[in-house]
């Protein structure tokens, strides 16, 4: 395919041994009915994923972006962009090696805007406040409800109409229309995401988070575009006055206890910061701690955020991955626990 042909042409010409492509194009059609009204809703995704890798001393070092498009007419459209993220890719992974082993020990963090660290808000504060989570008593963050868990610069919401380079529906799939819902609201616990099912536990409405896998699961509270308010700054800004830390690009999880709020995922791709300035990459590690020590230890939130597609999904429970996205600008922890992975 021309697509790809021209991506790895990019990236070869900037001098990488290789460049891993990955096209998708989803769709989705849901239908919902009942003796009062019936709705029906399509949704299509073109997703590109690029990964390069390069051998070093200490290990292999990856790097990964990952792009999404309504369709793929309009993903071509973006093809000379797209090769120009590709050369940027090789040359800045070379740029950053051989790397360096993966500190141990409590350091600062800072999550860039729209990098696949976003996660953390997903596992972190969205599972814990699923409708099905909180009824039965499983959620950390729901016994904290009304409470402040973190500075008031920090506001984190699910909204699935948002729509911009993100997943967006107009229904949920019990046929109720999606909505906006604040998880936490300037650092306080705010509402969970319901189904009917558990908003008739809880004693609320729905709030159009009701999502089925297909016509052969039942629906769930799940997320679908969590996303991380903007404030205030940028990604250079947050840097500026760190003396050292890891700017972590890529995360993926690995355990997260939804009733205690301890946590931990894998450090895919990070590098270190020296005095405010990006270095070495660093190899694979750990990144752990509980959600309310590090929600807590959240110091600055940027303004400059950006939208990912999750290419892999969401699981949950026995029922297969769903779309979902993540929206996050550039936020700085004071201090989580990071180690190496091996």
């Amino acid at each position: 395919m021309d697509i790809i042909q021209r991506l790895v042409a990019s990236a070869q010409e900037a001098g990488a041994p290789s460049l891993d492509v990955l096209l998708r194009e989803v769709e989705r059609r849901t239908l919902s009915f009942d003796e009062h009204a019936s709705t029906q809703q399509v949704s299509r995704h073109a997703i590109l994923e690029l990964k390069t890798s390069l051998p070093t001393p200490s290990g292999l070092l990856d790097a990964w972006r990952a792009f999404a498009f309504p369709d793929l007419a309009q993903l071509h459209a973006h093809l000379p962009t797209l090769e120009r993220h590709a050369t940027t890719l090789v040359r800045e992974l070379r740029e950053s090696s051989p790397g360096v082993p993966c500190p141990t020990g409590v350091l600062p963090i800072v999550l860039p805007p729209g990098a696949a660290s976003a996660c953390f808000f997903h596992e972190v504060c969205g599972h814990p406040l699923e409708g099905d989570v909180v009824a039965r008593g499983g959620s950390y963050l729901a016994r904290r409800l009304g409470q402040r868990v973190a500075g008031p610069w920090l506001s984190v919401s699910d909204d699935p109409t948002e729509g911009h380079g993100s997943l967006s529906l107009s229904w949920d799939d019990e046929g109720h229309p999606a909505q906006a819902v604040r998880l936490l609201s300037a650092g306080i616990v705010d509402g969970p995401l319901l189904d009917s099912r558990s908003a008739l536990q809880l004693g609320h409405t729905p709030n159009g988070h009701g999502r089925r896998v297909s016509f052969r699961h039942p629906p769930l509270p799940r997320m679908a575009h969590t996303r991380v308010e903007p404030h205030e700054g940028d990604l250079d800004t947050l840097l500026g006055n760190l003396s050292h830390g890891l700017l972590v690009q890529h995360l993926m999880p690995r355990h997260m206890d939804l009733l205690s709020g301890d946590f931990s995922f894998y450090i895919v791709e990070a590098r270190e910061v020296r005095d405010g300035r990006l270095g070495q990459r660093v190899s694979p590690g750990i990144l752990a701690g509980n959600g309310l020590e590090a929600l807590a230890s959240i110091d600055a939130v940027g303004a400059d955020a950006r939208n990912l597609f999750a290419t892999r999904g969401c699981r949950k429970l026995d029922h297969g991955p769903l779309p979902v996205s993540f929206g996050q600008p550039t936020v700085r922890f004071r201090g989580l626990q990071v180690r190496p992975a091996h």
